[in-house]
């Protein structure tokens, strides 16, 4: 009966990250007028059930749960400024909800550290890119009108694969973190036997397979970035000796060729399908600047900013730029004009103190684990320099940041005890017994 209950536990975990990534609900609303937006009635009513249960799971073994929800403050404080926007933010009808859905993902990425170690969440998460990598196969072969682009912006983007997204680009971002999981899965030190890296290798392939299949620049683009940091972290578990100058030499390579992009800029962008205001995205940026100065320390409230022509800040932006632009298509500039430099600067500090905490991570351990933290903290800084995933609601990219952010800490504490070799206790009887013993002290 325990065994039952740990693969239902798996198995919702799993479904919950399977549906974080937007996929299939918002697909099969997709109807035959490309000019109609259709409404998600289903996902609202999907992730309160998710959420009440991760509350009953939570509760559960709620001493494990406080033990980590302590080890880091900067997400709290995060969350505590989204919360606190309620009180000035310009969507009153808005801001309250989505604050609150903010709370219950990131409880529900705490509850992920709680339960399962960087090594079981890879797992899952391998899982759950498996189950969107067959699917968009699926949808993309023998349901065409869902699996691929037709008609959907005004036919500009025909025949590229979306598979089980709405979108082909976020079909591309999605396979970028599958890349990611299934590539350090083929490792030998990853814990997956050895019969079945295979398995790993085609997850790794047709996961690429998708990206191209998208047409995707962008999501190409990370994937070739992911693979250049790969063997660049490994060489960061070498001697310092050969760090710094290997690091050095990354670095001028990196920054000769960034110089030759800016030189060469209007070419590689016609290359690439873009033009050199990244596709109008730098016009977004100027307009969006122009209002966060007008409300720079707390921003307009979170999710507040880009909502509909009912409201003014949205307005004012889309007659401005003569088009309805969804996002600033940077997660960074969302950040910025929804909770002001206050929210930038803590999830700022967040960020760079998790870098901090993934190089000591990377050099503690000698298992692919221990290079998942710096990998993904990559993949997000450079997804959101054109797109919008930071601080997001019901989204795997924030349950992953967040569920990181707790991992490395808890799995630092007990690497330090058990050398982080296969003799490890399990993840969430050590946690307990640590709980316990600070309730003893």
């Amino acid at each position: 009966m325990h065994k039952l209950s740990r693969l239902a536990e798996k198995v919702f975990v799993v479904l919950t990250l399977f549906f974080s990534t937007t996929a299939l609900i918002p697909l099969l609303l997709d109807t035959e007028d490309a000019s109609v937006t259709s409404e998600d009635p289903y996902s609202p009513i999907l992730f309160a059930g998710i959420y009440m249960v991760t509350f009953l799971l939570v509760i559960a073994r709620w001493k494990s749960f406080v033990y980590v929800v302590q080890k880091n403050m900067w997400i709290w404080l995060l969350i505590g400024i989204a919360l606190a926007s309620v009180l000035w933010t310009v969507a009153p009808e808005i801001t309250p909800r989505r604050s609150i859905l903010l709370l219950a993902t990131t409880v529900f990425g705490v509850y992920l550290a709680t339960r399962y170690t960087l090594r079981e969440q890879l797992e899952l998460l391998a899982w759950t890119f498996a189950l969107i990598i067959l699917l968009s196969f699926v949808f993309a072969v023998a349901l065409p009108f869902y699996g691929v682009m037709s008609i959907q912006e005004e036919g500009a983007h025909a025949g590229a694969w979306r598979g089980v997204m709405r979108q082909k680009n976020t079909l591309g971002r999605i396979m970028d973190m599958s890349t990611i999981v299934f590539l350090l899965l083929c490792f030998k030190n990853s814990g997956l036997q050895a019969k079945y890296k295979w398995v790993a290798w085609i997850g790794f392939i047709l996961s690429a397979i998708l990206i191209i299949l998208s047409t995707s620049k962008t999501a190409l683009v990370i994937l070739l970035t992911i693979i250049v940091l790969v063997p660049l972290y490994r060489i960061w578990r070498s001697n310092y000796t050969l760090v710094v100058p290997l690091t050095i030499t990354v670095i001028l390579v990196v920054g000769s060729s960034a110089t030759l992009v800016l030189d060469n800029l209007p070419t590689i962008a016609t290359a690439l399908g873009k033009d050199v205001t990244l596709t109008g995205r730098t016009e977004i940026w100027s307009v969006m600047l122009e209002l966060i100065s007008q409300k720079p320390l707390l921003g307009y409230g979170f999710n507040a900013f880009w909502i509909d022509w009912d409201h003014e800040v949205t307005a004012y932006v889309w007659r401005t730029l003569e088009w309805e632009c969804p996002t600033a298509h940077n997660g960074w500039m969302d950040l910025f004009a929804e909770l002001g430099i206050s929210g930038l600067t803590v999830f700022s500090i967040s960020y760079v103190t998790t870098c901090v905490r993934g190089v000591i991570w990377l050099r503690t351990t000698r298992t692919v684990e221990g290079l998942w933290p710096l990998l993904y903290l990559s993949f997000l800084l450079i997804c959101n320099i054109t797109e919008s995933s930071l601080l997001a609601t019901n989204s795997i990219y924030w349950i992953v940041y967040v569920s990181i952010i707790f991992s490395i800490s808890v799995d630092y504490e007990q690497a330090k005890l058990y050398k982080y070799d296969s003799s490890y206790i399990n993840n969430e009887e050590w946690i307990e017994i640590e709980a316990s013993n600070k309730q003893d002290l």
